[in-house]
């Protein structure tokens, strides 16, 4: 549908990848953007069914929820599919994908308006984002507005160069990553795997953290359920480089 598999073959193959590498449960998240990626319910739904078919009759184990990886416009917060199709599985959780090498300048102002509308953003790749590496405190500001916040596996390996591989370090040490993905686009250049990626940021931040970026967060992402997130962790004055996470926990997003 974009710059993802170029065939269905491709598309069962990386669903096979993915179900061998741990992998339960895939988020099709093709590009959105009303000047280059128009898409419809209609169309995603259609190449879903499509893709499930397919991994019926080879007999690969996995779940496909819909959603959409939706670029920056000025009208995404009243426009029609916000809460259906561009949702991550019709739910309040909405990937949200700023410009590569700048951010808006009210992008706060642009998170606040879909936050008041109900929209819980997860911010995708910002460790991939000229800007918001120059400008880390931003990422906790995000977070703070009530935006959830995405890195990418490879990223974590070093696979998009250091410059990513350091600021996803950083937001993981400072409780700022709330989900970890593949953003996988090809069954060879960007493979859907996760598994090496968890065993990178468990050494940062240990076993059970790490599986919930892939784990809990998601599943509560999926299934439309309120996200509880640590309290972000904050850089001491001293000598010491980060001292404990607080107890206290904040709930994100309304409803039960």
């Amino acid at each position: 549908m974009d710059d993802g598999p170029e065939t269905l073959r491709e598309s069962v193959e990386m669903c096979r990848m993915a179900a061998r590498d741990g992998i339960t449960t895939v988020a099709a998240t093709p590009h959105f953007d009303p000047g280059q990626y128009p898409r419809t319910a209609e169309l995603i739904k259609e190449r879903v069914a499509e893709l499930e078919a397919a991994l019926q009759a080879e007999s690969i184990a996995l779940t496909i929820v819909p959603g959409a990886d939706v670029a920056v416009f000025p009208d995404l917060p009243t426009h029609p599919g916000l809460k259906s199709f561009l949702s991550i599985n019709n739910s309040r959780y909405l990937l949200l994908e700023f410009p590569h090498f700048y951010v808006p300048q009210s992008w706060d102002t642009f998170l606040r308006t879909l936050i008041a509308a109900g929209t819980v953003p997860v911010i995708t790749h910002p460790e991939r984002n000229y800007w918001f590496v120059r400008h880390p405190k931003a990422m906790e500001q995000a977070v703070q507005l009530g935006a959830l916040v995405q890195i990418t596996a490879m990223s974590l390996l070093g696979e998009f160069g250091d410059e990513a591989r350091k600021f996803s370090i950083h937001l993981l040490k400072r409780d700022l990553v709330h989900v970890m993905a593949s953003d996988g686009h090809s069954a060879t250049v960007r493979p859907p795997l996760l598994s090496e990626g968890v065993k990178a940021a468990a050494a940062l931040i240990g076993d059970e953290r790490a599986r919930e970026l892939v784990e809990t967060i998601p599943a509560a992402i999926v299934a439309d359920r309120p996200v509880r997130i640590q309290q972000q962790r904050t850089l001491d004055t001293g000598k010491r480089t980060w001292i404990d996470s607080l107890s206290r926990f904040m709930r994100l997003g309304t409803g039960p």
